[in-house]
């Protein structure tokens, strides 16, 4: 469940910096509203092939937008 924090505040701060909206992003992923609104809610829904759309899209890293570790493990 932290991951998927983690990762839903990389993705919202991304979104910030680059002023897209979640319309947006689901139009450039072509996705549904709806379905993108599931999908950040929920990252582990997303497929590799989404995640790296949207990683190339918003300019994550896609490695660390994946991998993310606990911190307590490192």
């Amino acid at each position: 469940m932290a991951k998927n924090k983690e990762r839903q505040a990389i993705i919202e701060l991304a979104m910030f910096e680059h002023k897209v909206t979640k319309k947006e992003l689901a139009s450039e992923l072509g996705l549904s509203y709806p379905t993108m609104l599931s999908k950040l809610k929920d990252t582990g829904t997303l497929y590799l092939s989404e995640a790296d759309n949207l990683s190339a899209y918003l300019n994550i890293d896609l490695y660390k937008l994946i991998t993310l570790k606990n911190k307590s493990n490192e």
